[in-house]
């Protein structure tokens, strides 16, 4: 072996030992919040997750969960070490693309380079290579069960391969890649992007004298073959496949998936006589072709497994893909929202038609039917490059504030692209770009506000001109863990590792470049992201980040030649440990802290917390993502209170999901739900719009479910296309009660106060099938299994059940209880008293917030919302007179729950818990409590009172709360006979009174 490539392959060894370690010691060692509980859980149990699968990743997962041997509280931890491995392993295969590209620079051969060079060469790979290793995107996949590791370790192979095609000019490598290509997609699809850098790569070697045209062309046609890919491969086989299972099916009378195998047949034949003809006729390109989509259909035959499973029909089984048709749809993720691309309509478009864009089938109980047709909506107004095209209120505000516009002026073409390099490409990408090169200013999910997720470098001269002074910053910013200042070092090191390689090699230059544009920015173009997005999306330009690296490793040869000026021989030495140190080094050093989840287990916790929250065999009816994902973790893996059934309301409006819930699963009896299954098939009640028909009492809820499942036209209202619908003739309903049977099943203790007619108002101005569903579960339950409702979900999600919603924990209990006239409290504030305290005071684990080193966003959002259920339990517990009882839930809360005050909010909960300890006796700790409070209120509310007014007036939210929160700890110190600290807290708001008053009236 050649001493550059044995030194070459050392180092590479020791680059991922480096980062493994890394990401080890800092790996969440349980499940985590987001995706995370779902893909370990269908990866435990080869189950179907959401649209559009990751069947590869998780048959790898499955593989993994394997080290547990049998103990599943170790299942996380093994599926979590997939992503440290192949994110180790992305870093050493980034350490090697570097040095390929570097040896392009410097025209130097493996063979033949001396070891001056080797050593710069290896220094630059490292340095590169760790820069990726401790960047904050890539570092927060890294310690987690999702498929982001695994699909950027597909991208970094398949760059790197490439290069090896390069060097080597041997075709088998464009086979592996092909093949590469198609077992990624059974992760994910960034690979995919890199297709278009393949091709300019395969244009330079080939093209003898290589020109602009001939790159612009070869760049397109790559796209064209990504186009290919992305829609003829992964989605036109299965389509294919599904026309020809219908024809057979539909017209022959044959047996369901007959069709699908004959195709499949047809095509593996096609292939293999086309082969045949290549080999014969010595057509080589034609044969390289065929072979790179052969193998590209052999990786995408991955998602056989999901096929497979479906028909097992495990516990989770989304969306139910069984069938071609319906893995058609999985595939093409239909329950997406479709977002105008190149041409499409305003905000403030009025819709003017429908045109009909096709039909969509459902499998009956012989053929294939139609279940609908489909619709494209046409719009009075429209435009090019359409950006600002979501109706939804919020939406439109949004983009009012982003754009400017006042109320009343209508978005133009210039807006749409002011919002795309605005909010699109400045907030949603370069914003997340700068996090990871130049520095970030905190963990907190930004929406455009100075002080939330913005990117700083940590020069105070160059972060004050965007962000004001960074100088006496209170404790919410400046101790903020996420709060990393890298002073723009990595990101200088790149931009001069940019004009090196296009000073040193244009075309190698140009390839990287083009990696970088198509996995960051042309995502941008095609994901049209609307404003206000559920959490931060850095994840998704991956891609683009590990370009850039590439740049950062080059940026050591602009800095060694410019060290060598000065410093002659030790310059090489002097430029590698200074670009080491001040890149990688201090990436690690600053990201260590709020990268360590090695203690982490609030995911968990607050699992078993929701769980435990409820009765035995409940239906807990929640929302999907970090309401659901948890739950079916800690039940499908760790096997945690499986006589829960935990009902995901989003996932309710499906018909294959609502079959699920008449099956048993685990230890949970099926739903009580008596629909036929005809009636609600595909395309059948899918919608009921309400219709007033002037009822002036309520329905009664058996008769109304009647009426939405009624065939007669007597029962349903003409549309304006002449058919019929089910419709919701009252918002009134009512509910019959056997307050007996209540008491019998055990659902409330005391006869007295159950009501024989439960009555409300329904909230929506139409009806879903979901709403059908739970309607029919309230009919038919009869108060025989109790039935919870998640406390974070939707209000619409309620059904306008407020009043008769209790919390026992972190869900409402639906009771039938009598309220008196003069109870006015909400639902937030409703508790089934004896039953919560037994929950809180002993079925809750806290221990997640004492062990974990570093509280991300997510678990300090659980915790405020464990502050909330203890502080209001201990809150009802006085005003019912248990005043030993509420200092055992207030003493809880102060063990167990954060005291620290990561913002302004979070002293709301301290003023009720001071509240809640002087009630309860306990006003050494009432009193230790409102000064924790008040010093970080003076600060935070100090640090803004220095701000000029304009901030201030952006600030006035956190100014209301936190003088709120002064004004009650004056009042709760003055009630309880602490005047030292009442005149101290009083001195304060009035200081900061006359500051404020001034500066807003």
């Amino acid at each position: 072996m050649l001493p550059f490539q044995r030194a070459n392959n050392l180092a590479g060894a020791g680059i991922f030992l480096v980062a493994a370690i890394s990401y080890w010691l800092t790996m969440e060692p349980t499940v985590s919040f987001w995706d995370c509980g779902e893909f370990i859980s269908a990866a435990y149990k080869m189950e179907v997750g959401h649209q559009p699968g990751a069947p590869l990743y998780l048959m790898i997962g499955k593989l993994f969960s394997l080290l547990s041997f049998g103990n599943t509280a170790k299942v996380a931890y093994w599926i979590n070490f997939v992503s440290v491995i192949a994110s180790a392993a992305t870093v050493m295969f980034l350490f090697w693309t570097i040095n390929a590209v570097s040896l392009k620079m410097l025209k130097q051969d493996k063979s033949s380079i001396d070891r001056r060079e080797t050593a710069g060469v290896l220094i630059a790979g490292s340095v590169g290579a760790l820069a990726f290793a401790y960047s904050d995107t890539f570092w927060f996949s890294a310690v987690e069960a999702e498929v982001y590791a695994l699909s950027m370790l597909f991208t970094a192979v398949v760059f790197w391969s490439i290069l090896k095609w390069e060097s080597s000019d041997n075709d088998r490598w464009l086979i592996f890649i092909a093949f590469l290509i198609g077992l990624s997609i059974g992760v994910h699809l960034l690979s995919l992007l890199a297709i278009p850098a393949i091709g300019l790569v395969w244009y330079f070697k080939k093209a003898q004298r290589p020109d602009v045209w001939g790159m612009l062309k070869a760049f397109l046609v790559s796209c064209v073959l990504l186009g290919v890919v992305q829609i003829g491969v992964i989605q036109y086989v299965v389509l294919l496949a599904a026309k020809t299972d219908i024809f057979l099916v539909n017209d022959l009378g044959l047996n369901f998936g007959l069709g699908a195998v004959v195709f499949m047949l047809l095509l593996t034949g096609g292939l293999a006589v086309a082969l045949w003809h290549s080999v014969k006729r010595k057509k080589y390109y034609l044969n390289l072709g065929l072979l790179c989509l052969t193998f590209i259909l052999f990786g995408y035959s991955s998602y056989f497994m999901i096929l497979i499973r479906a028909h097992a029909q495990p516990n989770v089984n989304l969306s139910n893909p069984e069938h071609p048709l319906a893995l058609y749809a999985y595939l093409g993720r239909t329950q997406y929202e479709e977002k105008p691309l190149l041409y499409g309509q305003y905000f403030d478009s009025q819709a003017t038609g429908s045109k009909i864009t096709g039909k969509e089938y459902r499998k009956g109980p012989e053929r294939y039917e139609v279940a609908r047709e489909t619709f494209k909506t046409e719009y009075d107004r429209n435009g090019i490059f359409p950006r600002v095209y979501s109706s939804r209120p919020d939406h439109i505000n949004s983009y009012k504030s982003w754009l400017g516009l006042a109320e009343g002026q209508q978005p133009r073409v210039s807006d749409n692209l002011k919002f795309f390099t605005s909010y699109q490409l400045g907030f949603m990408y370069w914003r997340y770009f700068m996090w990871n090169f130049a520095g970030r200013q905190n963990d907190r999910q930004g929406q455009g506000s100075l002080t939330e997720g913005n990117w700083l470098t940590g020069l105070n001269p160059v972060d004050a001109l965007r962000l004001g002074s960074q100088k006496n910053l209170p404790p919410s910013l400046a101790q903020n863990e996420g709060r990393n200042s890298y002073f723009a070092l990595p990101l200088l090191l790149g931009l001069a590792g940019l004009v090196y390689a296009f000073r040193r090699n244009r075309r190698h230059a140009l390839i990287v470049s083009v990696l970088f544009i198509c996995t960051g920015i042309a995502i941008i173009v095609y994901l049209n992201q609307d404003p206000l997005q559920v959490r931060e999306r850095d994840y998704a330009y991956v891609g683009s980040f590990y370009a850039f690296c590439i740049f950062i490793g080059l940026g050591f040869f602009a800095f060694r030649d410019l060290i060598c000026r000065f410093t002659g021989k030790l310059g090489p030495a002097i430029a590698g440990l200074a670009c080491l140190t001040a890149v990688p080094v201090l990436m690690a050093t600053e990201g260590w802290d709020d990268h360590n989840r090695s203690a982490k287990t609030t995911a968990l916790d607050w699992a078993k917390n929701y769980l435990n929250s409820c009765a035995p065999h409940a239906i807990l009816i929640t929302n999907a993502d970090n309401d659901t994902f948890p739950l079916w973790y800690a039940q499908e893996v760790e096997g945690i209170r499986t006589d829960v059934r935990v009902v995901n309301r989003q996932f309710l409006s499906d018909p294959s999901y609502i079959r699920q819930m008449r099956s048993i699963s685990n230890k949970s009896a099926p739903l009580p739900l008596s629909i036929p299954a005809e009636k609600i098939v595909d395309g059948k009640r899918e919608y009921f719009p309400y219709v007033d028909y002037g009822l002036a009492d309520s329905v009664e809820l058996g008769d109304l479910l009647a009426v939405m499942l009624s065939d007669n036209q007597a029962d349903q209202v003409q549309m304006n296309d002449g058919s019929f619908m089910n419709f919701l003739p009252t918002k009134k309903f009512s509910l019959k009660v056997n307050p007996d049977q209540v008491v019998k099943t055990g659902t409330y203790h005391d006869r007295k106060q159950v009501t024989d007619k439960m009555e409300w108002e329904f909230t929506g101005n139409f009806a879903g099938k979901a709403d059908l569903a739970t309607i029919d579960l309230l009919v038919h339950n009869n108060w025989k299994r109790p039935i919870y409702f998640a406390g974070s979900v939707s209000n619409d999600t309620y059904l306008g059940l407020d009043k008769y919603l209790y919390l026992e924990g972190y869900a409402y209990r639906l009771l039938p209880l009598k309220r008196g006239e003069s109870d006015k409290k909400e639902k937030e504030s409703r508790t089934n008293t004896p039953v919560m305290f037994h929950n809180l005071s002993q079925k809750f684990s806290l221990s997640g917030f004492t062990s974990a080193s570093y509280l991300d966003p997510e678990s300090r959002s659980v915790a405020s919302g464990a502050w909330n259920l203890y502080n209001t339990l201990a809150g009802n517990l006085l005003s019912e007179g248990r005043t030993k009882d509420a200092a055992v839930i207030a003493r809880r809360a102060l063990s167990g729950l954060p005291m620290r005050n990561h913002s302004i909010t979070d002293t709301l909960h301290k003023l009720l818990l001071v509240e809640n300890l002087y009630g309860s006796g306990l006003k050494k700790d009432a009193g230790r409590v409102t000064d924790q409070a008040t010093d970080f209120l003076e600060k935070e509310l100090g640090w803004i009172a220095g701000l000029s007014r304009e901030r201030q007036q952006a600030q006035l939210r956190d100014i209301q709360r936190g003088m709120y929160v002064l004004s009650g700890l004056a009042q709760a110190s003055r009630i309880n006979g602490d005047p030292g600290r009442q005149q101290k807290l009083e001195q304060l708001f009035s200081r900061l009174e006359a500051v404020f008053q001034k500066n807003l009236s």
